[in-house]
């Protein structure tokens, strides 16, 4: 007679099937090294932590103390997310699952590096980051600001948490604000609607606060990757910080605990199409400007 699954073995099996899915459809040859970067997600959201919290989008630019650069060959990669463990610079096995519990995010640099002279040799993927929770703005002047903080504040749909302010270096005020949950949620619903036919073709992973979205691309362009990200980033709205060669994700299968209170499973929830993009067809199927 089998056992009936307990509650936690079936979040393991969630958890790695959301992790394998988006790993194998990013790479698709075994010989690979594979990179990933840890980041404590509590440190990376204290206000006074930004280059740190910068710092975790690229392997090559991570100054944090608290990150933790590892890899792996894509063959030996185990199954199962409880049993997966990387290697460290100093040869280390570091356990994922419990480093994850411990608060650390577990990122990936999505495209492909030479093992010998360190620079990307491959483009896996065109991607965007939609961050839905924060709103980011700047103004020249204080009137303008404090205009903007009273519509923000005076609008019941924007449901705002909490509103910062800080001086930029050539003087302009920095407007950083945060939407409820209920917001969010209601905000990604509204995403999927307004653009699913132009992402349902994609890899669409849902985040505590949003949506990366990831257009798997076959014989790329090292040139032409930037320009597109960028092209992307300005016909979707997203995060326009995500351009650079050597960029890291958050990926699946793991807990997004920026609050320990309320984790967050980060999980694949569309596969998209089995056959990669060439960048020609990206940039004609969804009339980009790069």
């Amino acid at each position: 007679m089998k056992n009936k699954p307990t509650q936690y073995s079936t979040l393991v099996q969630r958890s790695s099937s959301h992790m394998h899915q988006f790993i194998h459809k990013l790479c698709r040859k075994g010989d690979e090294k594979l990179h990933f970067i840890l980041v404590h997600d509590a440190e990376r959201s204290k206000p006074n932590q930004t280059n740190s919290a910068h710092s975790a989008h690229s392997l090559n630019s991570s100054n944090d103390k608290q990150a933790v650069l590892l890899h792996k060959p894509l063959l030996l990669l185990e199954k199962q997310v409880p049993h997966m463990k990387l290697i460290s610079k100093n040869n280390k096995s570091i356990h994922l699952l419990s480093q994850n519990a411990k608060g650390y995010a577990v990122f990936m640099e999505i495209n492909r590096r030479d093992e010998k002279n360190r620079e990307i040799k491959e483009i896996r993927a065109q991607f965007i980051d939609v961050d839905l929770n924060k709103i980011s703005e700047q103004f020249q002047t204080k009137e303008q600001l404090k205009a903007r903080i009273k519509q923000l504040k005076s609008d019941p749909l924007e449901r705002i948490q909490s509103i910062t302010i800080k001086k930029g270096k050539q003087g302009q005020y920095l407007l950083r604000a945060q939407r409820a949950e209920e917001q969010v949620a209601q905000l990604k619903k509204n995403f999927l609607k307004k653009h699913w036919q132009q992402i349902k073709n994609a890899m669409i992973i849902e985040t505590k606060n949003g949506y990366h979205i990831y257009w798997v691309i076959q014989n790329g362009s090292i040139s032409k990757f930037v320009p597109i990200q960028k092209a992307l980033a300005s016909k979707f709205g997203s995060d326009p910080m995500i351009t650079n060669l050597s960029r890291v994700m958050r990926i699946p299968g793991f807990y997004h605990l920026k609050n320990p209170d309320k984790p967050y499973l980060v999980r694949v929830i569309h596969s998209g199409r089995k056959q990669p993009f060439t960048q020609e067809e990206l940039i004609q199927t969804l009339m980009l400007r790069p």
